[in-house]
C-alpha cells in the first residue's frame, strides 16, 4: 500500500565515467609552454583583432561626395562578422 514511499536501492558499484565522451579540459602549466608557441598565439590574436576592426568602404561606388560621407558615417560595425 505504501510502497511508493520506499527509497530505491542505490547501486554500490556505479559505472565509471568515460571522459572521452565529454568535453573535458585539463589544467596546463603556462610556464612549461615555449615562448614560440606563446608568441604565435599572440600573433594570431592580434591578426584576428585587426580583422574584426576592419570596416570595408561601402561608399566607394557613390560619386556624390556628400552622399558618400553620409553613407560612410552610417556604417555600423557587425559584431557577428566572421574573423
Amino acid at each position: 500500500m505504501f510502497s511508493f514511499f520506499q527509497k530505491k536501492k542505490v547501486k554500490e558499484d556505479p559505472e565509471p565515467i568515460h571522459e572521452e565522451n565529454y568535453l573535458v579540459t585539463q589544467a596546463v602549466d603556462t610556464q612549461s609552454l615555449s615562448d614560440d608557441l606563446k608568441n604565435a598565439d599572440l600573433n594570431q590574436l592580434l591578426k584576428a583583432e585587426e580583422k574584426s576592426n576592419y570596416r570595408s568602404n561601402i561608399a566607394k561606388s557613390i560619386k556624390n561626395p556628400q552622399i558618400s560621407r553620409a553613407v560612410s558615417a552610417l556604417q555600423l560595425k557587425n559584431p557577428f562578422k566572421g574573423v
